[in-house]
């Protein structure tokens, strides 16, 4: 998969389900695109310690002064597992694929 791939499956997610959208478009491909420039969702789980310890050190898109609040990152995981999952129900991941 392709960096434009990627951004065009989260469209097509975010048509069907935007409650994650911010964090998902600021947070979450951010950091796995444009931080890690890994375009497979199957690669991702290799670097889950890497976004966590980055969320904890990312600053806010308001203020950035101030780092992401706990609620912040607690859903930037809930966008990230949203989309998994979004990912495995349209087939585009196969189920017994490890994430």
């Amino acid at each position: 998969m392709t960096k434009h791939d990627i951004e065009a499956l989260a469209i097509k997610y975010l048509e069907e389900d935007n409650r994650h959208a911010s964090n998902l478009k600021h947070y979450v491909l951010r950091f796995f695109l444009s931080e890690k420039e890994e375009f497979n969702p199957l690669n991702w789980g290799s670097h889950h310690n890497d976004f966590i310890r980055w969320l904890d050190s990312v600053t806010q898109l308001k203020n950035k002064e101030k780092t992401l609040s706990l609620g912040t990152k607690r859903n930037c995981l809930a966008a990230l597992n949203s989309f998994y999952k979004w990912l495995k129900e349209n087939k585009i991941l196969v189920k017994n694929q490890r994430i």
